[in-house]
């Protein structure tokens, strides 16, 4: 009997250990993040290394805000990523409804596709793109970037939906046939709002996905008044020299949408992904 004890207690402890070092690992870049940012120039880079800064200072932050066209690269940012998150939430759920609902003898083979852009590495495509891009004069566009980002993430979309549309009672959409609604308008009036929580879901992916992009935006940006919060970011990586206090500020205010967004949605994100892991 004590035996047992001592192992159910054993077992408990090396559980919280376990949780405490994951909590760590965490949440520690994020609290380091804060410390720099609050940090000046020369404490960050003082040896021995202090984890809390002996005078906190909001200069980086104020630097960052004014360094060049700041607000409009929040607002290039959200026109992208509300631009291309609505846009694949719209699509996704429309070819989501096909492949749950419709049978066709290619239905295998589009999913089989849908599937395999979820394996390559996004760096696959970077070149053929661009040529492309640059051949139909798209580029330093903020359109371009949304197509490309559209392009990538609504096979992602897709397959999170399906398993939302195929929860929906196809006796809805039979009653809403009968009383003379169209496919079209069945899947609007009907399918779509009952849809609302997977869609709410891809909308929070591909939000963040866009919002946190950085390749494609460095790829096809070039002018100054159109580049993303996140190329702002990293061009304050100089060649020579990096100002750690400045990109921890910036980080830090590039991440406030995202904390904003999932703590707002919190529960409806958790309940869908939920939802469709059961799918």
């Amino acid at each position: 009997m004590a035996g047992k004890v001592l192992k159910k207690a054993v077992l408990t402890a090396a559980k919280y250990i376990l949780l405490a070092l994951f909590f760590i690992f965490t949440v520690f870049p994020f609290f380091w993040l804060l410390v720099s940012s609050l940090k000046g120039s020369k404490e960050l880079y003082e040896f021995p290394v202090h984890y809390l800064p002996r005078q906190a200072t909001l200069n980086n932050y104020r630097e960052v805000i004014q360094m060049g066209n700041f607000g409009l690269y929040i607002l290039n940012s959200l026109i992208i990523a509300l631009t291309a998150s609505c846009i694949v939430v719209l699509i996704a759920g429309m070819s989501s409804y096909i492949l749950s609902r419709m049978e066709f003898k290619s239905k295998p083979i589009v999913f089989m596709v849908f599937m395999m852009t979820q394996m390559l590495p996004a760096a696959v495509g970077f070149a053929p793109l661009y040529i492309l891009m640059s051949r139909l004069g798209m580029i330093d566009k903020l359109i371009t970037v949304i197509i490309i980002l559209v392009g990538g993430q609504i096979p992602f979309g897709t397959i999170l939906l399906i398993g939302f549309m195929k929860g929906i009672p196809k006796a809805l959409e039979e009653a809403a046939l009968i009383d003379g609604c169209g496919r079209i308008k069945t899947f609007f009036r009907i399918v779509m709002p009952l849809a609302k929580s997977g869609l709410f879901s891809v909308f929070i992916f591909v939000f963040l996905a866009c919002w946190n992009d950085v390749y494609t935006s460095v790829l096809y940006i070039n002018s100054s008044g159109r580049k993303t919060l996140t190329v702002a970011i990293y061009s304050m990586i100089g060649k020579y020299d990096i100002n750690w206090g400045n990109v921890a500020a910036g980080t830090l205010i590039a991440m406030l949408p995202a904390i904003l967004l999932f703590g707002f949605m919190k529960e409806i994100f958790v309940e869908n992904i939920a939802g469709a892991v059961k799918e």
